[in-house]
């Protein structure tokens, strides 16, 4: 932007009486360092807002400027998009937006929250009887991840994050703050807000970057659980043998569909290296209910060969709510500060695997590439696959037309990282490691997806909508777009 026009844009946020920062800013490098380091982004100019009418000063200013505007809220994209994705944007840092405040019935959160702020005051300001779920990193602000999907290892009880919103207020690229709300109430024109429900529905829950600001979320509760067990399970000689990982991980996927062992009470997922095989996950109901039906079927349907029983390859602990957020955050205090400040270097993809799951040529593609090239990768990696279906799951069970959420029918995700430290140049055959793991899956699988949440900036826009939204779902946000931003005031390098 040429100087001249710049100055303009200053002169116009500070007689709105709007914050921000600049390069000229001495905190300028705190304020604009990218999460991922290995994508360095410079924003245009960062807008600190106080109040919703600070940001919807700023998007009248950025579309009088010519613009693009992206939110932050905690800042972590994979792929920089919370800093616009290209050099040049106006970003909206909703660092001082983290009120939680209880109403009747619902939670008010908003969108500058922290996950783990968010999640202990919610707990704890309800004498300890509500929760929500959500993903499991503290750090994490709520604006992304409610209006991406927010996959978390409580889904399968409770649902994703965005399945508990109730409503949403929004600004919106003309400089108007509304109400979208998910139900169809039009006589609430009172509140001289507009009521929509196919902004809510259709957009703000699921591809909110294309459409708006999100800047709270109504959300309904649920009953927190008085405890929950933690579990891990180390199937420690699967990865002998391409056969004896691919039998293992087919064991384990056929027990997530028996209804007699699953239900929606177990959160699962895999952890895998090249020497390394772990399921493990949360459980919802008592450590008794759990030994007879999950640890029961491993025990039953697993090759006696892979040391089941050996000591220390199973794990179980109960403990409260507040502290297996704690356990899951890599065992840290869920407690984020405003100055909080975390910075990887990595590149990951992932692979939404439909039902029924993985075929067999798939999953045994994927260990023959991983058990071989992961041996000698050139990146240090971990690989999760997380389990959205099974028998009960609610992530399923949710209205598939509710939101641009495209992946209801998910069985897997599975996310593929590799990363080096934070003062070394990620090499090319990191990438190409990952890009292989990638491969290695979904050449055999019939149709897939990825997950707007892990961004992959390496996807075209192309490619980047028809894995995360699919086709159809795609075209109809296409139409949302041309309604609610004909400007592409909203834009990254994947936006609708």
């Amino acid at each position: 932007m040429a100087a001249s026009s710049i100055y303009s844009v200053i002169h116009r946020l500070v007689d709105s009486g709007v914050s921000f920062k600049t390069p000229l800013d001495p905190d300028w490098t705190a304020y604009s360092a990218t999460y991922n380091i290995r994508l360095p982004v410079t924003p245009e100019i960062i807008i600190i807002p106080t109040t919703v009418r600070h940001i919807q000063e700023a998007i009248l200013c950025a579309r009088e400027h010519g613009l693009k505007v992206q939110a932050r809220s905690g800042g972590h994209s994979y792929a920089s998009y919370s800093n616009g994705g290209s050099h040049g944007a106006m970003i909206i840092d909703l660092r001082k937006l983290q009120h939680v405040n209880h109403d009747v019935g619902h939670i008010v959160v908003q969108a500058g929250a922290r996950l783990g702020n968010m999640a202990q005051e919610i707990y704890e300001g309800s004498d300890r009887k509500l929760a929500l779920p959500h993903g499991t990193c503290a750090g994490v602000g709520v604006g992304g991840h409610f209006t991406h999907g927010g996959y978390g290892p409580f889904s399968r009880a409770w649902g994703l994050a965005m399945d508990r919103i109730v409503a949403m207020t929004v600004v919106t690229a003309d400089g108007s703050h509304v109400i979208a709300d998910r139900q169809q109430n039009q006589d609430l024109f009172y509140w001289t807000i507009l009521l929509t429900t196919e902004l809510s529905n259709k957009a703000m829950r699921g591809a909110a970057d294309s459409f708006g600001i999100a800047t709270s979320f109504t959300l309904s509760p649920v009953p927190a659980p008085e405890s929950v067990l933690h579990w891990s399970v180390k199937i420690s000689d699967a990865t002998k043998s391409v056969e004896r990982a691919a039998h293992a991980f087919q064991c384990i996927q056929d027990i997530t569909r028996n209804r007699l062992a699953t239900n929606r009470q177990l959160g699962l997922h895999l952890t895998l290296a090249s020497d390394y095989f772990a399921v493990e996950g949360t459980f919802l109901g008592t450590q008794h209910d759990f030994e007879d039906t999950i640890l029961a079927s491993l025990e039953l349907f697993l090759p006696e060969e892979m040391n089941l029983q050996e000591k220390n390859n199973v794990e179980i602990k109960k403990l409260d709510w507040l502290s297996t957020l704690k356990l899951l955050n890599q065992d840290q205090d869920i407690s984020i500060s405003e100055e909080y400040s975390e910075h990887s270097n990595f590149f990951a993809k992932s692979v939404v695997v439909p039902r029924p799951g993985f075929k067999k040529e798939a999953i045994t593609s994927f260990f023959t590439f991983l058990l071989d090239q992961g041996a000698h990768a050139p990146v240090p990696y971990f690989i999760m696959l997380n389990l959205y279906g099974g028998h009960d799951s609610q992530i399923s069970n949710n209205n598939h037309d509710a939101s641009a959420y495209a992946h209801r029918d998910a069985f897997w995700v599975a996310q593929l990282y590799g990363y080096v430290d934070n003062d070394k140049v990620f090499p090319s055959e990191g990438l190409d490691f990952i890009n292989g793991l990638a491969n290695s899956m979904t050449k055999h699988l019939p149709r897939y997806g990825a997950y707007l949440n892990y961004t992959d900036p390496s996807l075209t826009r192309e490619e980047a909508h028809k894995l995360y939204y699919g086709e159809e779902l795609y075209e109809n946000l296409k139409l949302l777009k041309q309604k609610w931003d004909p400007d592409n005031v909203f834009a990254n390098p994947q936006s609708i």
